[in-house]
C-alpha cells in the first residue's frame, strides 16, 4: 500500500517532465503547475549539457606534451570506478585556475600540437595545494568544445581545442 502511495506522485512528476506520449493521466494538465513548483528541476538537474566545453590537462616532459587526463572514471586503469583519483582531477584543475592571478589564454585552431608549442612562453607560476596532486611542472589546460553532432562525419575525434593556458605548477 505504501508503495502505491509513493508511486502515484512519482508517476505524475515523471509524466509532467517527459515529452508528449501515449500515456495520459487523469488531471495531468492541472497537476502540471503543482508538479513544476514542487519538482522544478526536471531531469536536466541530474545531467550535464553535452555542449559544455571540457578542460584537458597536459604536462610537458622532456620537451614533449603528454596528456594527463585520468578519466573516464569507469576505465580499467581506474579499477572500473573504484579508484577515485580521476574524480578529483577536475577539482584540481579548477583550483589551479582560481589561484592563477593572470591567465594568458591562447586561442587555438584544430591543430593542438601547434597550439601547445605556440603558447609555451606565456605562463603563470603557482602552487598546487591539492592533497594528492596529479598536475605538476609545466602544465597546459586545454579547453575543448565537443564537435556538433551534425559534423560528426566531417571531423576526426569528438572534441576540438578552443583555447589553452600554460601554468608553471609547483607541487
Amino acid at each position: 500500500m505504501a508503495v502505491a502511495l509513493w508511486l502515484v506522485p512519482v508517476l505524475y512528476v515523471a509524466q509532467t517532465h517527459l515529452p508528449d506520449n501515449a500515456l495520459d493521466l487523469p488531471g495531468q494538465d492541472t497537476a502540471a503547475a503543482t508538479v513544476n513548483r514542487v519538482a522544478p528541476q526536471g531531469w536536466s538537474f541530474f545531467t550535464k549539457s553535452p555542449r559544455e566545453s571540457e578542460l584537458q590537462p597536459y604536462v610537458q616532459r622532456a620537451g614533449a606534451w603528454e596528456e594527463q587526463l585520468l578519466a573516464p572514471h569507469g576505465a580499467p586503469h581506474n579499477v572500473f570506478g573504484l579508484d577515485r583519483r580521476s574524480r578529483s582531477q577536475g577539482i584540481e584543475m579548477a583550483l589551479l585556475l582560481a589561484d592563477a592571478e593572470q591567465l594568458h589564454w591562447t586561442k587555438c585552431d584544430r591543430d593542438l600540437a601547434a597550439c601547445l608549442e605556440r603558447a609555451e612562453g606565456k605562463t603563470s607560476a603557482l602552487v598546487n595545494r591539492t592533497p594528492e596532486p596529479t598536475l605538476c611542472g609545466r602544465v597546459a589546460l586545454v579547453e575543448q568544445k565537443p564537435v556538433p553532432f551534425a559534423w560528426r562525419k566531417i571531423m576526426n575525434g569528438t572534441h576540438t581545442p578552443d583555447r589553452l593556458t600554460v601554468l608553471d605548477v609547483t607541487c
